[in-house]
């Protein structure tokens, strides 16, 4: 007897049906039967930090001796009585941890793994303990056990506005081994404390960063050996396609944070450098009253 195309239909939907219904089925008891087995303890005994930048920031040993007494005994509990998600958020939590993950191997091991936070400043704030950034603004909390070789911030200007410089800094390791210190009064008097003992370098604002280094460099390396290292107390890139240096007078100053307000005197005493065709306004007016 043969099947009309209606009859034929309705068996293949019915099938498809059943078909759905056996694998909800299985899945449903395979899910069962995985929770109920007991959990074999973390894979490789420690908790992963991915750190591809090597920098020692955040250790496995350091992470898995944190969250063990949270999980507590581990091979005594059914894999369903685990809470990944809640174990996940809690490592997110952290202000030292960037991503975390944790997942249930075939072998019935947690695998937990973390990415650290990557700071790219301290900040000394004017009161308060100081504290790291990272590139998203987060502040992770410092002290003697979290140690990293990055800029140093002093002031209360919100540091989230300096990561244009960080950034550079960051892509420039010789400018960055060059600045020692950067302290921001406003978003248009940035200053810079390089290694070079007896100047401050006044960045203006975070905008053409490129341009104001190169111009730096050019002075280092052209101006300075002639005059004399000593000769000028702050160096100002604040102008488009010049350098403003101020003459020193007397002893080289203290160059600590409290003195930096007072090292920019731009008066009568400046001497300009400045390339061929500078067209900014206030350069121009700024060159004009030397």
């Amino acid at each position: 007897m043969q099947l009309n195309d209606q009859t034929r239909k309705l068996l293949t939907i019915f099938g498809c049906i059943l078909l759905a219904i056996f694998l909800l089925v299985i899945y449903v008891w395979g899910n069962f039967m995985a929770d109920s087995e007991r959990c074999a303890g973390l894979e490789n005994d420690r908790v992963e930090v991915i750190d591809e930048l090597n920098t020692g920031f955040v250790t496995s040993a350091e992470l898995t001796a944190d969250i063990m007494p949270r999980l507590g005994d581990l091979t005594s509990r059914p894999l369903g009585q685990i809470g990944l998600d809640s174990i996940r958020a809690y490592l997110c939590s952290l202000d030292k941890i960037e991503t975390a993950s944790v997942m249930r191997l075939n072998n019935n091991r947690l695998r937990i793994s973390v990415v650290p936070m990557v700071p790219v400043a301290r900040v000394w704030p004017s009161s308060g303990p100081s504290y790291y950034i990272n590139r998203q603004g987060k502040t992770i909390r410092a002290g003697a056990r979290y140690h990293l070789d990055v800029p140093q911030l002093h002031g209360d200007y919100p540091a989230v506005k300096l990561l244009p410089l960080l950034d550079y800094l960051n892509e420039n390791p010789d400018m960055s081994k060059l600045i020692t210190m950067i302290c921001a009064r406003d978003s248009s008097n940035i200053f810079l404390v390089p290694a070079i003992r007896g100047h401050v370098i006044n960045l203006g604002n975070v905008s053409n960063i490129p341009d104001k280094f190169s111009r730096l460099e050019k002075f280092y390396t052209e101006v300075l050996p002639a005059k004399g290292w000593e000769h000028y107390d702050t160096i100002s890139l604040k102008w488009n396609r010049q350098i403003v240096a101020t003459r020193r007078h007397g002893k080289l100053p203290d160059l600590t944070v409290p003195v930096i307000s007072e090292l920019e005197n731009e008066g009568p005493d400046l001497e300009t450098i400045s390339a061929p065709g500078a067209s900014d306004p206030e350069a121009e007016q700024k060159s004009q009253s030397i």
